[in-house]
């Protein structure tokens, strides 16, 4: 893989920011709720409903990894569930040390793809762009959820200003981002028409050399044409393997919303399940478009705010902690090894290639 992608001083950087921004959320969270007695407000989670949520994390990750290799082998790639596994686990990393909540993990996993697996950039590049857009697709579907919240538990929770515009601002980027995603798998042609008229301007003319844009044109040319090819194999599947892909995205989306409720319930807590899935759907529209990385910190502070009608307020802490664990901090333990060992190997491999 290139070396740039795995550049140790911006990896280094980028995790110190994102463990920093997660502390300073930490410390603000337990500073209006459990004062700091970690260990006796653990012990008040049952070992079963840990356990279960844990199996539902890793769960989650299989069925992730699963999509991977399922379209790869429809593109005639054999794709290892092993490599899957790996490629998705990196691609999550890098999503937890970027801004926005994962801007970064996507376009890693399209590079792992085409430089270590060998597959071309632009069936790459359809692999996990039709993932992202299954993806996507499920989770604007289960937007539609947040209306039937407001009939649920409006009269009992009122939302902040401040609040209240984030989750505005994050439904809307989630639909316009969709809406891109949507016209970009139908008509990649256009990306080609927008770099043409980017590099007419007269920013981009005094930046980059002629001879430069030219390549750079051709080898978008290539990557769509190789694109077009890869998404018209993957229309002509049958309906049984693009209804299992839908399929496992949805049981994948919503082991993610379940796992707030198995908690709540290792706690004790008996808050009606619907307004608990409802109100993590509101927070995953809100924190995915939190400028820090993987909106680490604010994350923290927005579980606070959203759940603390539905959880005693010496619990919401400790639940605020354990939950960012499994949707955040395992990914990112186990993917920053899953990316140190591969950039071990590749300094390893470099003597005999």
């Amino acid at each position: 893989m290139n070396d740039k992608i795995f550049n140790k001083k911006a990896l280094l950087r980028d995790l110190f920011l994102a463990i920093l921004a997660s502390v300073i959320g930490i410390i603000f969270v337990s500073l209006f709720t459990h004062n700091w007695n970690f260990v006796e407000l653990f012990k008040a989670f049952k070992p079963t409903y840990i356990a279960i949520a844990f199996l539902l994390m890793l769960i989650n990750w299989l069925l992730e990894s699963y999509v991977i290799k399922i379209i790869g082998s429809v593109l005639g790639y054999n794709i290892t569930f092993k490599g899957a596994l790996r490629v998705f686990l990196i691609g999550g990393f890098f999503s937890r040390i970027t801004p926005f909540g994962g801007g970064g993990g996507e376009p890693v996993q399209i590079i792992i793809l085409s430089t270590e697996k060998k597959i071309p950039p632009g069936d790459s590049t359809a692999i996990i762009s039709i993932k992202m857009f299954i993806g996507t697709f499920v989770r604007v579907s289960v937007f539609l959820f947040v209306p039937i919240w407001i009939l649920i538990a409006k009269h009992t929770w009122s939302m902040s200003p401040a609040l209240n515009v984030i989750i505005t601002i994050g439904i809307v980027i989630t639909l316009t981002l969709f809406i891109f995603l949507t016209v970009f798998i139908f008509k990649p042609e256009l990306s080609e028409s927008l770099a043409k008229n980017l590099f007419k301007t007269r920013l981009l003319k005094r930046l980059f050399k002629e001879q430069t844009r030219a390549k750079a044109l051709l080898w978008l040319e290539k990557i769509v044409k190789d694109f077009s090819i890869a998404r018209n194999k993957l229309f002509l599947l049958s309906g049984k393997i693009i209804y299992l892909i839908f399929l496992i995205s949805f049981i994948s989306w919503g082991i993610v919303l379940l796992t707030p409720v198995i908690l709540m319930r290792g706690l004790g807590i008996t808050s009606p399940w619907p307004e608990i899935v409802i109100t993590a759907v509101i927070f995953y529209i809100s924190e995915a478009y939190i400028p820090t990385p993987g909106g680490s910190g604010t994350a923290e502070i927005s579980i606070f705010a959203l759940f603390a009608s539905l959880i005693p307020n010496p619990l919401i802490g400790t639940f605020v902690i354990v939950w960012r664990f499994f949707n955040h901090y395992f990914l990112l333990i186990i993917g920053g090894l899953a990316t140190f060992f591969s950039q071990f190997k590749i300094r390893r491999s470099k003597p005999r290639e």
